[in-house]
């Protein structure tokens, strides 16, 4: 009998403690990754946030990730991610269920997504589709209210600061053009040996700005190698984007017949200045 009190009593002991220490861990569990995406399936009009610790120490921030007016940098504090945790915590997130589903079809209704991970490489995935936790409105606007205030972050914006574009093909296309911020004005250079096109122009810096909505808008910064062929008539296009940041990307796209999307919206962007 005393052998059976004894157990008992370090059992009471010994799982007590074991379940505070199992608390304790989750406590100091902090964010690595946090995304939100809430859209409308038809005009796909909403937001997205997306942040990130990179592997150098800094935190990558996206605000309307996807959509043309895309706002992307850098800060080199982690407490932006602290932030999101409070949120996290305080809308009980933990406990949403995977997928949200409505219990009739609905078309054209809108889709979200909730998807954060912790430095202990725990995960949390959420989202749905005309369906919701019972509060995700308020979830909802407590992020949207978050990221407010780091819709007019300026210090650390990531900015393009050079581009480099070429096209060539057997059939007589060869062209390559360029532009380079300035400390006043961007340096614009232009060769197109088709139209007989070689100069070099200065224009203002706000043409930074503009080329990097365009590169937003197609999805530059996605380092994607698409529509790569053998075909020897393919027209073979190549580019080339340095950030302020130092950050470097760059893409190949081959095309016998149409151009990508990617290579449409840049050759329209400058084509304004050949023709000058």
């Amino acid at each position: 009998m005393k052998r059976y009190l004894l157990l008992l009593v370090l059992l009471a002991i010994v799982f007590p403690c074991e379940s505070r220490t199992e608390g304790d861990n989750v406590k100091r569990e902090r964010l690595v990754y946090f995304s939100f995406d809430h859209h409308n399936s038809m005009s796909q009009c909403g937001e997205r946030y997306a942040v990130r610790m990179m592997e150098d120490g800094r935190v990558r921030v996206v605000i309307d990730e996807g959509f043309p007016e895309e706002k992307e940098f850098y800060l080199d504090d982690r407490s932006i991610l602290d932030e999101l945790l409070v949120i996290v915590k305080s809308y009980k997130m933990d406990k949403y269920k995977e997928s949200y589903r409505p219990r009739m079809e609905i078309f054209d209704g809108d889709n979200w997504s909730l998807n954060y991970q912790y430095d202990t490489k725990r995960s949390v995935s959420s989202g749905g589709y005309m369906a919701w936790p019972d509060n995700y409105r308020e979830a909802r606007h407590a992020i949207s209210d978050y990221f407010k205030k780091w819709r007019d972050y300026q210090t650390g914006v990531l900015e393009i600061d050079y581009f480099e574009f070429t096209c060539t093909n057997k059939q007589g296309c060869d062209l390559a053009y360029s532009l380079q911020r300035g400390d006043e004005m961007a340096t614009v250079t232009l060769r197109d040996a088709q139209r007989g096109v070689d100069k070099r122009l200065q224009v203002d810096n706000a043409y930074m700005k503009k080329f990097n909505q365009m590169a937003n808008s197609v999805r530059l910064k996605d380092k994607v190698y698409d529509y790569v062929t053998d075909d020897a008539a393919a027209t073979r296009c190549t580019y080339f984007v340095r950030y302020n940041t130092g950050d470097t990307i760059s893409g190949i796209t081959c095309y016998t017949q149409y151009p990508s999307n990617k290579v449409t919206a840049i050759l329209e962007f400058f084509n304004c200045w050949v023709e000058q």
